[in-house]
């Protein structure tokens, strides 16, 4: 009835290593989060859901929050600057770590947010030539205009698998 906010836990490539572990599929989530009650919610989440621990970074950044205000059609903004998710440092990753990696799922706003955006892409490119597989799910955002073209771009010459709806198209193609 729009009278109550509810806060639930997620975001896109968080939510598919969470899948993919509940398949019995070892998997992790590689990015910051925060240390505050949002970033605990994040962690309890995940080491429920069976993922491994070693690839979450806690900075003593504040979180991002995805605000939903209309759920018919999704309205929504994002609430976070300079915070948790923008200082992801791949080099803290544990050591070795590559060599274990089959998959790698890359997308959503963290593309879509300097200065992380271009250390994923370069990661992912990375990841490719080792012959790691790419998923893609750019999984639009407001945020995505003719600045993200080249992040599209150097992403879809990469990916393996890429998922991606009608709006999804629509938005990233915006002619």
């Amino acid at each position: 009835d729009g009278d109550t906010w509810v806060s639930v836990p997620g975001g896109a490539p968080w939510n598919m290593a969470r899948v993919m572990a509940c398949f019995d599929v070892p998997s992790a989530f590689g990015g910051a989060i925060s240390r505050d009650c949002f970033g605990d919610v994040l962690w309890q989440a995940s080491e429920q859901s069976g993922l491994d621990l070693r690839f979450l970074q806690r900075p003593a950044k504040s979180p991002l929050l995805a605000i939903v205000y209309e759920t018919h059609p999704p309205k929504y903004f994002f609430v976070g600057d300079d915070s948790a998710d923008l200082h992801f440092d791949v080099a803290a990753l544990p050591a070795g770590w590559e060599r274990a990696v089959r998959w790698a799922h890359f997308g959503c706003i963290s593309l879509a947010r300097p200065p992380l955006a271009d250390r994923l892409v370069s990661l992912a490119e990375r990841l490719h030539t080792q012959g790691v597989r790419i998923s893609y799910d750019p999984n639009y955002r407001a945020a995505m205009d003719e600045r993200y073209d080249a992040i599209l771009k150097r992403m879809t010459l990469i990916a393996d698998l890429i998922k991606v709806s009608d709006e999804d198209l629509r938005g990233l193609f915006r002619t």
